[in-house]
């Protein structure tokens, strides 16, 4: 029995050691030290064909062109760039025409009855009764009118017909283009190339077999005559593509101003040739327009 006794007595002592034993030596303690959480960036960085680099409040005017003439298509090449940082969803990169303005490069005529309104600017106003006849006598003077934007706006002679008869127009009227029609007659053509790392090609012409897309623009074309108006995309959101961080696309601006027939404002003056038919358009002469290009990298969608 004392045998028995000593025996039990052992076996609780051990489990006793047995409990403060497994605390000790099998737990099995480890630090995760320095957590941290941070963001990438979306970083659009926009260049010319040239390489120069602009952002923020550096970006100059992209476009620029004097003494257009009708028929005349100029091209303006940007680079856009997505300098951003991780790996988040591929972003989209957009472009905004806004804020278009209109004004005269003055003298908008020469022979042109004119004024100043309150602020000091130029503007045109009807020649005094009487004293005045279309196309012929400008303002007194004792000569006839021939400047081509001045018989546009304000009527005269355009030419001859078969029979040798002068074509009297009676003009599209005064201060055409001040309420911004110029951005009716000029056309625009977007072609994108890319996107390319933009550390190993530092223009779209680099790049072996570069093929230049056409962004499709068909939904803006409001009279579905086949070409895009400046009019028609103001302030409208033109969705350029997908530009992954690291990488860049070229875009390719195509403005083309029209010659405007006659036409366009509902009239038929001309002869079988239509050696005269476009004369419209000379009242845009002396025109100008001004316009911001706003373009924005957003990652506003799921793309997986």
């Amino acid at each position: 029995m004392k045998n028995i006794f000593l025996s039990v007595v052992v076996v609780g002592t051990l489990v006793a050691a047995g409990i403060g034993g497994t605390l000790a030596d099998f737990s099995d303690y480890e630090v995760s030290p320095d957590n941290r959480f941070s963001t990438g960036a979306l970083d659009l960085v926009l260049s010319d064909y040239n390489g120069q680099e602009y952002q923020g409040d550096d970006v100059p005017a992209f476009v620029s062109l004097g003494n257009a003439w009708p028929s005349c298509t100029k091209d303006y090449y940007i680079d856009i760039h997505n300098y951003g940082q991780g790996d988040q969803f591929i972003p989209w990169v957009y472009l905004h025409f806004k804020n278009f303005n209109c004004f005269w490069v003055v003298p908008k005529l020469v022979y042109a009855w004119m004024d100043v309104d309150a602020n000091g600017d130029p503007i045109m106003v009807e020649p005094p009764e009487g004293i005045w006849t279309p196309g012929t006598v400008g303002t007194g003077l004792p000569k006839p009118v021939n400047e081509p934007e001045y018989v546009a706006e304000c009527g005269g002679v355009v030419g001859e017909d078969a029979n040798g008869d002068p074509i009297v127009v009676p003009g599209v009227g005064f201060c055409y283009g001040d309420d911004c029609e110029l951005d009716e007659h000029v056309d625009l053509l977007i072609f994108i190339a890319g996107p390319y790392d933009h550390d190993i090609y530092e223009k779209a012409s680099d790049v072996p077999g570069t093929d230049w897309v056409a962004l499709d623009l068909s939904a803006y074309d409001d009279d579905a005559d086949g070409v895009i108006r400046l009019s028609e995309i103001v302030c409208e959101e033109l969705e350029l593509g997908q530009l992954p961080n690291c990488q860049k696309f070229w875009i390719d601006l195509r403005l083309h101003l029209r010659d405007v027939p006659e036409a366009y404002f509902d009239m038929d003056y001309c002869d079988d040739d239509g050696k005269w038919d476009h004369w419209p358009t000379n009242a845009l002469q002396k025109d100008g327009m001004e316009f911001d290009m706003a373009f924005e990298l957003l990652q506003n969608r799921w793309v997986p």
